[in-house]
């Protein structure tokens, strides 16, 4: 029978909102972080940015297979978009598979497991990428010293929601986010997170930032730049607060 992760964490339906009827999957470039450093869940959005465009996106810490799920579908019909969803637990990923046939996604959706502290999942995590996404669409992709193109440069975006649980994800998940964004970054990560401690967030971006930084000493200066940034995630009308915050870098 089906086991691994049956539970869908609050955190995934407010990103899946956020990046198929807000302004989500939108170039980070364009967007507006000086709101008060708040992003209304309840105020209404008209973009039409979603239309034609053509998305290679890694969910980080798929569980369910939820947010791929729901995101593959809201995209169809406006854009072109292949997802790899993964997750480290193999239990997991078999229910993760099993949802994916199900809601009949396996087309549009990978499904691939990636342990965080495995150096961005070796030689059979690259050639997955590369069968998933191939090469089109990628103006920005990095190619090796052999004329090769790296695979994780053919990713627009990383997501994720509710995958940091405090002190034990910290390095992993920090590792690899920064991992990826040395290796292409352009990709925009978006990660959805319930507040669970007071300085929980905060932690997390601060080791994003050392890492990037203690990486970019070796590397050619791309990262210089590199801003972290976070909102609080609200509903206004007398919704309850969501506690959550959104962390875009």
């Amino acid at each position: 029978g089906r086991t691994g992760a049956r539970k869908t964490w609050a955190a995934a339906p407010v990103l899946l909102d956020y990046l198929s009827l807000k302004d989500g999957l939108k170039d980070i470039n364009q967007k507006n972080f000086d709101d008060g450093a708040l992003l209304d869940m309840a105020l209404e959005d008209d973009s039409d940015d979603h239309k034609h465009e053509s998305y290679n996106i890694l969910e980080l810490g798929g569980g369910t297979g939820f947010l791929s799920v729901g995101l593959a579908k809201s995209l169809r019909s406006s854009s072109i978009a292949k997802i790899m969803c993964t997750d480290s637990d193999k239990h997991t990923i078999k229910n993760m598979r099993y949802n994916v046939i199900e809601n009949n996604e396996s087309k549009t959706i990978a499904v691939q497991k990636l342990d965080w502290s495995d150096g961005l999942g070796g030689d059979k995590f690259a050639s997955a990428l590369e069968r998933t996404f191939q090469v089109k669409n990628t103006s920005h992709v990095v190619e090796e010293q052999n004329n090769s193109v790296d695979p994780v440069s053919l990713l627009t975006h990383v997501i994720g929601s509710d995958v940091h649980f405090g002190h034990q994800t910290l390095k992993p998940l920090s590792s690899i986010i920064a991992a990826i964004k040395h290796r292409n970054p352009f990709v925009q990560v978006i990660i959805m997170l319930k507040e669970r401690s007071e300085n929980g967030v905060a932690d997390l971006v601060t080791e994003i930032e050392k890492k990037l930084q203690e990486g970019d000493n070796d590397g050619d200066g791309q990262c210089n730049n590199f801003t972290v940034y976070v909102r609080d995630v609200i509903e206004s009308g007398g919704v309850p607060e969501l506690k959550m915050k959104l962390v875009e870098c």
